[in-house]
């Protein structure tokens, strides 16, 4: 017995040696060397831009969390400057604290820890009344460090923040392209198709911070959705984790002329076919689609014809300007079309909600509306009254082709034509209700 035990003990030990033997020659620096080496890197890198680094923060990766623009000037003598700008913590002002410190240390890898009080970086992690706070994260692991992008990930709440250098030095500027930026991408609920290779799927609710995403051709359905933050920039997105397999797939880059954007591993983000978009965006209850009379003739000529129909009526109504919304959206798993009149009667300002059923079809070669019918009794009474309103449907009933607006590639929800044998200005349009 004996015997065994010392073999056994004799080959954990030969099994020792030569794992050591293994290590030594992967590294030709000792650890410590090295992780003091990554510390330097760190601090040298961060030190370097006098204009400071662009912060895409995400405090964290929960389904409520968003992305947040910040700028962060580090200096050699431990202070550190943050600036933000949010609804969530600054009440939409630009605010800066200078009076806090940073450090780099090493913690089972090179941390970069904002050490005291920041009345702006602080707001994210401070309990604050109900014990959580924002949960947010003021300790990083150093992922990369180098002149051109900084990769942290929270030591806490795990989600990746990404720091860039600051290329414009005028903080309002700054914001205020930021701002910009996400309104142009997503503005009016846009829905963009995300294409990675052969694979595709939509994203949407950009504008609120926080991709949600659905499988391509399917239900914007927020039970089974995906959650992904993102950060406007002044140059496009930022998105704390990248789509499918490329978790690390973080900046996204806005080209206008070709209306997409388009990342570093060549993941693009665009408009996709509009046809198919047109029927996605009623898969959200919310969405809908609105006609907007400004510049469009053939709008306004319907609905002068309208005017003077009610202002002939014994009733004396006349239609104030163009207070008329023109929407198609999904209600109770069918499709309705909504015109919306307001006019005034006497001194009273009054409004009139006409409601028909339609048949809708669409795929990626076209889009047609049929069979507009009066959904209820208000909408009958008022067409025997004013049969002309009959006409202002019938814009929207017919054949399309959905093409994009010149300048306007990327964002469809903010404007698209519809051509066919009419051709109609539409934009996305929530909270359509019946």
């Amino acid at each position: 017995m004996k015997a065994k035990y010392l073999v056994l003990i004799g080959l954990f030990a030969a099994t020792m040696v030569a794992c050591s033997r293994d290590e030594e020659s992967l590294f030709e620096k000792p650890a410590a060397q090295r992780a003091q080496e990554a510390i330097e890197n760190a601090f040298d890198v961060l030190t370097s831009n006098e204009a400071g680094w662009e912060m895409a923060y995400f405090p964290n990766l929960e389904a409520s969390a968003k992305g947040y623009n910040m700028v962060l000037k580090f200096n050699k003598n431990g202070n550190v400057s943050a600036t933000a700008k949010n609804s969530s913590t600054t009440m939409n002002k630009i605010m800066t604290d200078t009076a806090s410190t940073w450090a780099v240390k090493s913690d089972y890898g090179p941390i970069l820890t904002f050490d005291t009080y920041n009345d702006v970086f602080h707001a994210f992690s401070d309990p604050q009344d109900n014990g959580a706070g924002l949960l947010g994260d003021y300790e990083f692991l150093i992922l990369k460090a180098t002149p051109e992008l900084v990769l942290l990930k929270g030591k806490k709440h795990s989600a990746y923040t990404v720091m860039r250098p600051m290329k414009n030095p005028d903080l309002t500027a700054y914001f205020a392209a930021c701002e910009k930026m996400q309104t142009k991408l997503f503005g009016n609920n846009n829905i963009v198709t995300l294409h990675q290779g052969d694979n595709k799927m939509y994203l949407y609710k950009g504008a609120d911070g926080q991709f949600q995403s659905a499988a391509y051709g399917s239900a914007l359905v927020a039970e089974t959705a995906t959650y992904h933050p993102l950060c406007a920039t002044e140059d496009g997105i930022i998105v704390s984790m990248g789509f499918g397999e490329d978790v690390h797939d973080h900046v996204f880059y806005y080209n206008e002329e070709k209306g997409e954007l388009r990342s570093e591993k060549g993941a693009v983000m665009n408009a996709g076919n509009l046809n198919v978009l047109f029927g996605a965006f009623f898969t959200d209850n919310t969405f809908g689609w609105a006609v907007d009379p400004a510049g469009q003739e053939a709008v306004n000529e319907l609905l002068a014809a309208v005017n003077k129909a009610m202002s002939n009526t014994s009733a004396k109504m006349k239609v104030m300007g163009y207070g008329y919304k023109q929407s198609l959206n999904m209600y109770e798993g069918g499709y309705f079309m909504l015109v919306n009149f307001t006019y005034k009667q006497g001194k009273k300002n009054q409004e009139k909600k006409l409601v028909w059923t339609i048949d809708l079809t669409q795929d990626e070669n076209g889009i047609t509306v049929a069979n507009a019918v009066p959904y209820d009794k208000n909408t009958e009474t008022f067409l025997d009254q004013i049969p002309a309103a009959q006409a202002v449907a019938d814009l929207m009933v017919g054949s399309f082709n959905a093409t994009p607006l010149e300048g306007n590639l990327f964002n469809a929800a903010a404007g698209m034509l519809l051509t066919g044998e009419k051709q109609l200005t539409i934009k996305g349009a929530n909270n359509i209700k019946m």
